[in-house]
């Protein structure tokens, strides 16, 4: 298994061609049959889904570990995210598109993603909505980036936090925890009140809306936690 695992993932032919259409595809089956199984329910969508009908887009925000839900939500309404040029950046970026997700090529490193940002802030100011993970792509967990204030106060557009609980999950031994909702689970997703950032945010204040988006998520999982329990 090991050796499978090692020519999978080796960046030659002809594994990177099975690797890029095998996979995706795979993973949206796995996906859409536990979608099938899952109660859903949200709470707070009409207020923050109605910010989609605006002239400039919009960011959608939640924690790395909670895409799953936003994943489907959203598919097929046009809105973008930004996925890494990683080999596993591009498997995610595929699998995306399956669900009719638009995607802009970033990357960690300071150039690459400099060159990213300036595409996603062209794109919001002609009216395409995003949705981030401000703690990705490697963290650390559950603390917000300052990537999403720059795009929020320079294009500038609201930022909408999301949340999400489920009865039952599995949380996987990464970095971000990543949830999975069990076959069967409840799962609430709760859109947080939208959050308006002035333009031009000056460096001193940068850390201030970092907290207060971080805090925007995080209030919205609680939320959805309660719903849940309730």
């Amino acid at each position: 298994m090991r050796g499978f695992r090692h020519y999978f993932w080796t960046p030659g032919r002809p594994w990177s061609s099975i690797r890029q259409w095998f996979a995706p595809r795979l993973l949206r089956v796995i996906h859409s049959a536990l979608m099938c199984t899952l109660r859903i329910s949200t709470s707070g969508a009409q207020q923050s889904l109605a910010h989609l009908d605006g002239e400039k887009g919009v960011l959608f925000v939640t924690w790395h570990d909670l895409t799953l839900m936003p994943l489907h939500m959203f598919r097929h309404q046009g809105v973008a995210t930004m996925m890494s040029t990683s080999r596993s950046g591009r498997i995610q970026a595929a699998f995306f598109r399956l669900y009719g997700w638009p995607t802009v090529w970033g990357s960690t490193k300071k150039r690459e993603g400099i060159k990213a940002l300036r595409e996603v802030l062209r794109s919001l100011r002609a009216g395409q909505s995003f949705a981030f993970t401000p703690d990705g792509p490697k963290g650390p967990r559950h603390q917000a980036h300052p990537g999403v204030v720059y795009l929020a106060s320079n294009a500038p557009t609201v930022i909408l936090p999301m949340g999400m609980a489920a009865s039952s999950c599995w949380n996987l031994p990464t970095w971000d925890k990543y949830l999975i909702p069990k076959p069967f689970a409840r799962v609430h997703m709760h859109f947080g009140a939208p959050l308006a950032l002035p333009m031009d945010i000056s460096r001193d204040d940068m850390q201030v809306w970092q907290n207060r988006i971080t805090q925007g998520i995080n209030d919205a999982s609680a939320e959805a936690a309660r719903q849940i329990s309730t």
